[in-house]
């Protein structure tokens, strides 16, 4: 119970919600000074049994640390453990309101996808391509389907569409299974639209082409993402999930 009240808190609870399952990480700094977590961590774990801290860092508040919490959710705790704070961190900065973690997690993201390899993924090309967007998507999702039936309406607004596998119950989920036959397929965009839209599965033989599935998911975790769809711009910036075409151009422009 514990668990899912923080992850209500947090947003997580929805539709096409993500499993999360990211791997504990080194400690590292927000402000460039050393951090000691390990009290805060420990407070934390034992009150939220099955919550994994992956990472803690100093928060921009003095006597604060940020926590990330199963690979992607930042939450906040006094040095001492016995305060917490859940939701989003706002500055106001040069007369403007700003998301310290999401400038943070746009700098990751703007990373990643400027060393993605486009033969990974599965690409629906606009013919008169005027923007990119990545998306983190699951078979099972219903938003990832809707969004998919209007994959020939985003093409035609020039945008080009690269898909990612985001298999939200994590590598061991019947999904990921089915997603690697998939990314193994001849035609791997006929055999996304067949899973996406007729519930049939590719039965195509695995291989070295199945890898990038557990690769794409745990770069999603890397990238934040708590459910699919999660569609992002070449530079990193987080354009929602299901979003319209037309909502979708006014995102981007």
């Amino acid at each position: 119970m514990k668990k899912w009240f923080v992850f209500a808190l947090l947003g997580l609870v929805a539709a096409c919600g993500a499993e999360s399952g990211g791997k504990a990480a080194e400690a590292s700094s927000a402000r460039g000074e050393a951090v000691n977590g390990d009290k805060a961590r420990a407070v934390f774990e034992k009150a939220f049994d099955g919550v994994t801290v992956s990472d803690v860092r100093n928060s921009p508040i003095d006597g604060m640390l940020e926590l990330e919490v199963d690979g992607s959710e930042t939450v906040f705790i006094t040095e001492d453990g016995s305060y917490l704070l859940v939701g989003k961190l706002l500055q106001i900065k040069d007369g403007d309101v700003v998301n310290p973690a999401e400038e943070r997690l746009e700098k990751v993201r703007k990373e990643g996808i400027s060393k993605l390899d486009e033969a990974q993924m599965i690409t629906y090309p606009a013919e008169n391509e005027k923007y990119e967007i990545y998306v983190f998507t699951d078979i099972t999702c219903g938003y990832c389907r809707k969004l998919h039936r209007h994959i020939e309406e985003y093409n035609d607004e020039g945008v080009t569409v690269h898909y990612l596998a985001f298999p939200r119950g994590g590598s061991m989920a019947k999904a990921a299974e089915a997603m690697r036959h998939i990314w193994c397929a001849e035609d791997r965009q006929a055999a996304l639209t067949k899973a996406k839209l007729n519930d049939d599965i590719s039965k195509a033989e695995l291989g070295v082409c199945a890898k990038p599935v557990d690769e794409q998911y745990q770069l999603g975790v890397k990238f934040g993402v708590r459910g699919t769809p999660a569609i992002y711009t070449t530079e990193g910036k987080q354009l929602g999930g299901y979003v319209a075409p037309d909502d979708l151009l006014k995102r981007l422009n």
